[in-house]
């Protein structure tokens, strides 16, 4: 099953500072050279992946929903920029 194939890709992915390497090293030229790179990469390691497969999980990372550590994160990083109040005016109660 290509979702199967693509999940596993990606964790050797994580794990193999080799194929890290040359994954990297596709990161030059057109979307589509990348793309049809990365599947040949995976077809290297074993692994049937299509671009379209890429591109439909590239879509649904972006589209995902953020968990509730990954929203305390980006709501934490809003309060602690710089020139950002970090709570209400000193004058105000905050009702939140």
């Amino acid at each position: 099953m290509p979702i199967d194939d693509l999940k596993a890709f990606f964790a050797k992915l994580e794990t193999d500072t080799a194929l890290q390497d040359k994954a990297r090293a596709l990161q030059i030229g057109a979307e589509d050279e990348r793309l049809a790179g990365l599947c040949a990469l995976a077809a290297d390691a074993g692994f049937t992946v299509t671009p379209e497969d890429l591109q439909s999980a590239a879509a649904g990372s972006a589209a995902a929903e953020l968990d509730d550590e990954s929203l305390r994160a980006v709501v934490g990083g809003l309060c602690s920029s710089p020139g950002l109040a970090s709570g209400p005016p000193p004058d105000r109660e905050f009702l939140g």
